[in-house]
Protein backbone atom coordinates (compact mmCIF):
# COMPACT_ATOMS: atom_id res chain seq x y z
CA UNK A 1 0.00 0.00 0.00
CA UNK A 2 1.42 3.39 -1.03
CA UNK A 3 1.83 5.69 1.97
CA UNK A 4 1.00 9.00 0.27
CA UNK A 5 -1.91 10.40 -1.69
CA UNK A 6 -1.62 13.13 -4.30
CA UNK A 7 -4.34 15.72 -3.72
CA UNK A 8 -3.42 18.20 -6.44
CA UNK A 9 -0.66 18.59 -9.00
CA UNK A 10 0.17 21.31 -11.49
CA UNK A 11 2.74 22.97 -13.72
CA UNK A 12 2.03 26.65 -14.32
CA UNK A 13 3.15 30.26 -14.36
CA UNK A 14 2.31 32.01 -11.11
CA UNK A 15 1.53 35.66 -11.77
CA UNK A 16 -0.46 36.34 -8.61
CA UNK A 17 0.34 36.72 -4.92
CA UNK A 18 -1.25 34.67 -2.18
CA UNK A 19 -1.60 35.70 1.45
CA UNK A 20 -0.22 33.71 4.35
CA UNK A 21 -2.26 30.55 4.76
CA UNK A 22 -1.93 26.98 6.00
CA UNK A 23 -3.37 23.56 5.19
CA UNK A 24 -3.33 20.06 6.64
CA UNK A 25 -1.20 18.43 3.94
CA UNK A 26 2.29 18.72 2.48
CA UNK A 27 3.08 20.92 -0.51
CA UNK A 28 6.23 20.62 -2.62
CA UNK A 29 7.21 23.26 -5.16
CA UNK A 30 9.98 23.00 -7.73
CA UNK A 31 11.10 26.18 -9.53
CA UNK A 32 11.57 25.91 -13.29
CA UNK A 33 12.14 29.61 -14.00
CA UNK A 34 11.64 33.08 -12.62
CA UNK A 35 11.99 34.62 -9.20
CA UNK A 36 10.21 36.03 -6.21
CA UNK A 37 9.99 35.16 -2.52
CA UNK A 38 8.41 32.35 -0.54
CA UNK A 39 7.68 32.51 3.17
CA UNK A 40 7.38 29.34 5.28
CA UNK A 41 6.90 29.57 9.05
CA UNK A 42 8.36 33.11 9.22
CA UNK A 43 11.40 32.04 7.16
CA UNK A 44 11.63 34.03 3.93
CA UNK A 45 13.48 32.54 0.95
CA UNK A 46 14.49 34.15 -2.33
CA UNK A 47 13.04 31.95 -5.06
CA UNK A 48 15.74 30.47 -7.28
CA UNK A 49 15.69 28.22 -10.31
CA UNK A 50 15.93 24.46 -9.59
CA UNK A 51 15.35 24.93 -5.86
CA UNK A 52 12.72 22.77 -4.16
CA UNK A 53 10.55 24.13 -1.35
CA UNK A 54 8.79 21.73 1.03
CA UNK A 55 5.88 23.12 3.06
CA UNK A 56 4.82 20.89 6.00
CA UNK A 57 1.23 20.65 7.25
CA UNK A 58 0.01 23.55 9.41
CA UNK A 59 2.86 25.80 8.23
CA UNK A 60 1.93 29.39 7.44
CA UNK A 61 3.24 30.15 3.95
CA UNK A 62 2.88 32.44 0.94
CA UNK A 63 4.42 32.81 -2.52
CA UNK A 64 5.16 36.15 -4.19
CA UNK A 65 6.35 36.37 -7.77
CA UNK A 66 8.83 39.01 -8.95
CA UNK A 67 6.72 41.60 -10.79
CA UNK A 68 9.82 43.31 -12.19
CA UNK A 69 11.50 40.10 -13.31
CA UNK A 70 12.08 39.52 -17.01
CA UNK A 71 11.36 35.80 -16.63
CA UNK A 72 7.90 34.83 -15.29
CA UNK A 73 7.75 32.51 -12.31
CA UNK A 74 7.11 28.98 -13.56
CA UNK A 75 6.74 26.16 -11.05
CA UNK A 76 5.76 22.53 -10.65
CA UNK A 77 3.62 21.98 -7.61
CA UNK A 78 2.17 18.96 -5.79
CA UNK A 79 -0.02 18.81 -2.70
CA UNK A 80 -0.21 15.49 -0.92
CA UNK A 81 -1.17 13.74 2.31
CA UNK A 82 1.01 11.20 4.12
CA UNK A 83 -0.43 8.31 6.13
CA UNK A 84 2.79 6.52 7.09
CA UNK A 85 4.29 7.82 10.34
CA UNK A 86 7.92 7.08 9.39
CA UNK A 87 7.59 8.81 6.03
CA UNK A 88 5.81 11.76 7.67
CA UNK A 89 8.58 12.16 10.25
CA UNK A 90 11.33 11.97 7.62
CA UNK A 91 9.63 14.65 5.53
CA UNK A 92 9.36 16.88 8.60
CA UNK A 93 13.12 16.42 9.09
CA UNK A 94 13.88 17.74 5.60
CA UNK A 95 14.88 21.35 5.09
CA UNK A 96 12.20 23.72 3.82
CA UNK A 97 14.46 24.72 0.92
CA UNK A 98 17.00 22.47 -0.80
CA UNK A 99 18.63 21.36 -4.04
CA UNK A 100 18.68 17.82 -5.39
CA UNK A 101 21.57 16.26 -7.26
CA UNK A 102 19.49 15.74 -10.41
CA UNK A 103 16.77 18.34 -10.86
CA UNK A 104 16.02 17.13 -14.39
CA UNK A 105 15.04 13.75 -12.93
CA UNK A 106 12.89 15.55 -10.35
CA UNK A 107 11.03 17.48 -13.07
CA UNK A 108 10.80 14.34 -15.24
CA UNK A 109 8.94 12.52 -12.45
CA UNK A 110 6.50 15.44 -12.34
CA UNK A 111 5.98 15.14 -16.10
CA UNK A 112 5.14 11.46 -15.65
CA UNK A 113 2.57 12.32 -12.98
CA UNK A 114 1.08 15.06 -15.17
CA UNK A 115 0.91 12.70 -18.16
CA UNK A 116 -0.93 10.08 -16.10
CA UNK A 117 -3.31 12.77 -14.85
CA UNK A 118 -4.12 13.91 -18.38
CA UNK A 119 -4.50 10.42 -19.90
CA UNK A 120 -6.56 8.99 -17.02
CA UNK A 121 -5.89 5.43 -18.15
CA UNK A 122 -6.75 2.53 -15.89
CA UNK A 123 -4.95 2.71 -12.51
CA UNK A 124 -3.65 6.18 -13.35
CA UNK A 125 -4.17 7.47 -9.79
CA UNK A 126 -2.24 4.52 -8.38
CA UNK A 127 0.62 5.31 -10.74
CA UNK A 128 0.64 8.98 -9.74
CA UNK A 129 0.99 8.02 -6.08
CA UNK A 130 3.71 5.49 -6.93
CA UNK A 131 5.73 8.14 -8.79
CA UNK A 132 5.38 10.61 -5.92
CA UNK A 133 6.34 7.97 -3.35
CA UNK A 134 9.42 7.05 -5.39
CA UNK A 135 10.40 10.71 -5.65
CA UNK A 136 9.98 11.32 -1.90
CA UNK A 137 12.04 8.26 -1.00
CA UNK A 138 14.82 9.36 -3.38
CA UNK A 139 14.90 12.82 -1.79
CA UNK A 140 14.91 11.39 1.76
CA UNK A 141 17.73 9.00 0.91
CA UNK A 142 19.76 11.78 -0.66
CA UNK A 143 19.20 14.30 2.13
CA UNK A 144 18.87 12.24 5.31
CA UNK A 145 20.68 8.94 4.75
CA UNK A 146 24.45 9.28 5.16
CA UNK A 147 26.84 6.54 4.05
CA UNK A 148 30.09 5.69 5.82
CA UNK A 149 32.00 7.33 3.00
CA UNK A 150 30.74 10.78 4.11
CA UNK A 151 33.15 12.70 6.31
CA UNK A 152 32.27 13.32 9.95
CA UNK A 153 32.12 17.10 9.47
CA UNK A 154 29.15 16.69 7.14
CA UNK A 155 27.25 14.71 9.78
CA UNK A 156 27.86 17.03 12.72
CA UNK A 157 25.13 19.59 11.85
CA UNK A 158 22.57 16.77 11.70
CA UNK A 159 23.74 15.31 15.01
CA UNK A 160 23.62 18.68 16.72
CA UNK A 161 19.96 19.03 15.86
CA UNK A 162 19.21 15.82 17.78
CA UNK A 163 20.99 16.91 20.99
CA UNK A 164 19.73 20.13 22.55
CA UNK A 165 21.03 21.19 25.98
CA UNK A 166 22.25 17.62 26.47
CA UNK A 167 18.81 16.14 25.73
CA UNK A 168 18.24 13.60 22.95
CA UNK A 169 15.29 15.29 21.24
CA UNK A 170 14.94 12.50 18.70
CA UNK A 171 14.10 10.03 21.48
CA UNK A 172 11.46 12.41 22.81
CA UNK A 173 9.90 12.84 19.36
CA UNK A 174 9.89 9.07 18.80
CA UNK A 175 8.22 8.49 22.16
CA UNK A 176 5.56 11.11 21.41
CA UNK A 177 4.79 9.74 17.94
CA UNK A 178 4.50 6.19 19.29
CA UNK A 179 2.31 7.18 22.24
CA UNK A 180 0.31 10.26 21.19
CA UNK A 181 -2.92 8.23 21.38
CA UNK A 182 -2.31 7.68 25.10
CA UNK A 183 -2.12 10.15 27.99
CA UNK A 184 1.31 11.83 27.94
CA UNK A 185 2.15 14.20 30.79
CA UNK A 186 5.00 16.64 31.31
CA UNK A 187 6.15 14.34 34.11
CA UNK A 188 6.42 11.44 31.64
CA UNK A 189 8.53 13.47 29.19
CA UNK A 190 10.75 15.08 31.81
CA UNK A 191 11.39 11.67 33.37
CA UNK A 192 12.26 10.22 29.94
CA UNK A 193 14.66 13.09 29.22
CA UNK A 194 16.00 13.19 32.81
CA UNK A 195 15.40 16.94 33.09
CA UNK A 196 12.97 19.15 34.96
CA UNK A 197 9.74 20.36 33.41
CA UNK A 198 10.91 23.96 33.06
CA UNK A 199 13.92 22.93 30.97
CA UNK A 200 11.74 20.60 28.91
CA UNK A 201 9.33 23.42 28.06
CA UNK A 202 12.23 25.73 27.15
CA UNK A 203 13.66 23.11 24.74
CA UNK A 204 10.34 22.64 22.95
CA UNK A 205 9.77 26.38 22.68
CA UNK A 206 13.27 26.79 21.26
CA UNK A 207 12.81 24.02 18.68
CA UNK A 208 9.11 24.14 17.84
CA UNK A 209 7.89 27.46 19.20
CA UNK A 210 5.39 25.75 21.47
CA UNK A 211 5.04 23.71 24.65
CA UNK A 212 5.35 19.89 24.74
CA UNK A 213 1.60 19.45 25.31
CA UNK A 214 0.73 21.80 22.45
CA UNK A 215 3.21 19.90 20.25
CA UNK A 216 1.45 16.63 21.11
CA UNK A 217 -1.93 18.16 20.36
CA UNK A 218 -0.64 19.29 16.94
CA UNK A 219 0.10 15.66 16.12
CA UNK A 220 -3.30 14.57 17.42
CA UNK A 221 -4.96 17.24 15.30
CA UNK A 222 -3.07 16.10 12.18
CA UNK A 223 -4.07 12.49 12.77
CA UNK A 224 -7.69 13.41 13.42
CA UNK A 225 -7.79 15.28 10.08
CA UNK A 226 -6.48 12.21 8.25
CA UNK A 227 -9.13 10.02 9.90
CA UNK A 228 -11.93 12.52 9.21
CA UNK A 229 -10.98 12.66 5.52
CA UNK A 230 -10.07 9.05 4.84
CA UNK A 231 -12.48 7.05 7.03
CA UNK A 232 -16.10 6.94 8.15
CA UNK A 233 -15.15 6.45 11.80
CA UNK A 234 -17.37 8.45 14.14
CA UNK A 235 -16.04 11.68 15.59
CA UNK A 236 -16.23 10.37 19.16
CA UNK A 237 -14.15 7.33 18.18
CA UNK A 238 -11.61 9.52 16.37
CA UNK A 239 -11.35 11.72 19.45
CA UNK A 240 -10.48 8.67 21.55
CA UNK A 241 -8.16 7.12 18.93
CA UNK A 242 -5.92 10.19 18.67
CA UNK A 243 -5.67 10.73 22.42
CA UNK A 244 -8.05 13.55 23.31
CA UNK A 245 -9.63 13.04 26.73
CA UNK A 246 -13.17 13.89 25.67
CA UNK A 247 -15.10 14.61 22.51
CA UNK A 248 -16.05 18.01 23.94
CA UNK A 249 -12.42 19.05 24.40
CA UNK A 250 -11.55 17.60 20.97
CA UNK A 251 -14.35 19.56 19.29
CA UNK A 252 -13.41 22.83 21.03
CA UNK A 253 -9.72 22.40 20.23
CA UNK A 254 -10.43 21.44 16.61
CA UNK A 255 -12.69 24.46 16.05
CA UNK A 256 -10.15 26.77 17.68
CA UNK A 257 -7.37 25.60 15.33
CA UNK A 258 -9.31 24.94 12.11
CA UNK A 259 -12.15 27.46 12.50
CA UNK A 260 -14.74 24.76 11.89
CA UNK A 261 -16.11 21.75 13.74
CA UNK A 262 -14.82 18.23 12.98
CA UNK A 263 -18.12 17.44 11.23
CA UNK A 264 -17.89 20.58 9.08
CA UNK A 265 -14.29 19.70 8.22
CA UNK A 266 -15.32 16.19 7.16
CA UNK A 267 -18.20 17.50 5.04
CA UNK A 268 -16.05 20.14 3.34
CA UNK A 269 -13.33 17.66 2.45
CA UNK A 270 -15.84 15.03 1.43
CA UNK A 271 -17.29 17.47 -1.07
CA UNK A 272 -14.03 18.93 -2.32
CA UNK A 273 -11.70 15.95 -2.61
CA UNK A 274 -13.34 14.85 -5.84
CA UNK A 275 -12.00 17.98 -7.53
CA UNK A 276 -8.56 16.45 -7.27
CA UNK A 277 -7.97 12.78 -8.03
Amino acid sequence: MISCNVLWIGKYHQNWENNLHEHNYFQMIGVLNGGGTITIDKNQYTIQKEIIYLIPPQSLHSVYYDEKGTTPLKIIDVKFSVMDTELFNDLIELSQSFRVENFSHFSHMFEKMLSESAAKERYYYNMINVYLYELLVEIIREKLCFTKSRVIDEMEPILKKEIVHGVNVKNLRTYIWENYSNIISLDDLSMLASINKTTLICIFKELYGTTPIQYINRIRLQKSEELLINTNISISEISEMVGFQSIHYFSRYFKQKKRCTPMEFRMRNSESKYYAF
